[in-house]
């Protein structure tokens, strides 16, 4: 009987301890996200209306690293920028959607391997007349 409870109790405390891990990875996952969106928030802004396309490879950013500072868990950020439908003359701006992708077969004792986690961000950016 004690060793169906001492068991029970460590599975318990394991399960807890990764989905604790997988907010962590989740939080980080959402800065590089908003920093990702706010620099190219602040390119198109600028003038900028040449956007190179990433839809196959995406940009590499390390979500969890070890004790020695190698990636342990790596996500890639996308983005797509298109001239908004009702851009006029006068107010030119961009539709970004951006959004970031990892592997979560790591937690939870998951064994499918394409388990993908998204976050995802879609705004608008006006592009200023800087003369």
């Amino acid at each position: 009987m004690t060793t169906i409870i001492c068991s029970t109790l460590f599975l318990g405390v394991t399960q807890a301890k990764l989905y604790l891990e997988s907010i962590r990875i989740k939080e980080k996952a959402f800065l590089e996200l908003k920093n990702f969106t706010n620099e190219w928030k602040s390119m198109v802004a600028a003038g900028v209306s040449n956007f190179p396309s990433d839809a196959n490879s995406g940009k590499s950013v390390p979500l969890q690293v070890d004790k020695n500072g190698n990636t342990t868990l790596e996500g890639n950020l996308y983005k797509k920028i298109t001239k908004a439908a009702n851009s006029g003359q006068y107010s030119v701006y961009y539709n970004i959607q951006t959004y970031i992708t990892w592997d979560k077969k790591n937690l939870f004792f998951n064994k499918e391997k394409a388990l993908l986690d998204t976050l995802s961000f879609n705004t608008y950016q006006i592009q200023f007349n800087i003369q």
